[in-house]
């Protein structure tokens, strides 16, 4: 659910300014002349939301129970990078720009307003994430680059759920040796 998540948010994104799904570290290295696109997407973390963890390891099925682990919810943390060199400064401020109108304006994405959106997936919520002067400084740090204007964004309510085919037994009787002194 990953991937086809942050490639709706990458086609929806394409209406307002071109991008792309890539490793901003790897582009830049590579690359010295930027990117063909505006925007790069990146994706640099993944957590988990444990608050949203549903506690029943079981799934009722009309032939008896499936054991199952719970779902995992994650939130991811996406960078959207301004990397076309060749325009200048200002054009990468304005793009930036306008991935912060587009959020602003729409910043939940579910089947009745997201064309394509995998049937997997629920609904995606997107935040932005505000970063001091030092984690901006660990972040670029840690993608081998030097700083390109950017912005971060938290995509929450990616559930990965997987059941498997280990079948539990119904309980159908209880018995009780429960004596009083």
């Amino acid at each position: 659910m990953i991937f086809p998540a942050i490639q709706s948010i990458q086609t929806a994104l394409n209406t307002t300014v071109s991008a792309e799904v890539g490793n901003i570290g790897e582009i830049l290295a590579t690359n010295t002349n930027g990117s063909e696109k505006d925007i790069i997407i990146s994706l640099v973390n993944i957590e988990e939301n444990r608050v949203s963890r549903d506690p029943q390891n079981y799934l009722r099925t009309d032939a008896g129970i499936v054991m199952k682990n719970p779902a995992i919810h994650l939130n991811l943390t996406l960078l959207f990078t301004a990397v076309k060199l060749d325009t200048g400064y200002q054009v990468a401020l304005q793009n930036i720009q306008r991935v912060i109108e587009f959020f602003q304006k729409k910043n939940v994405f579910d089947h009745s307003n997201t064309v394509g959106l995998d049937t997997g997936i629920e609904k995606l919520i997107l935040e932005m994430m505000s970063m001091n002067l030092e984690q901006l400084h660990q972040l670029w740090s840690m993608l081998g680059g030097k700083y390109h204007p950017s912005v971060a964004y938290r995509m929450r309510m990616i559930t990965i759920d997987s059941v498997s085919e280990i079948n539990g037994s119904l309980i159908k009787e209880i018995e009780s040796n429960f004596q009083l002194k």
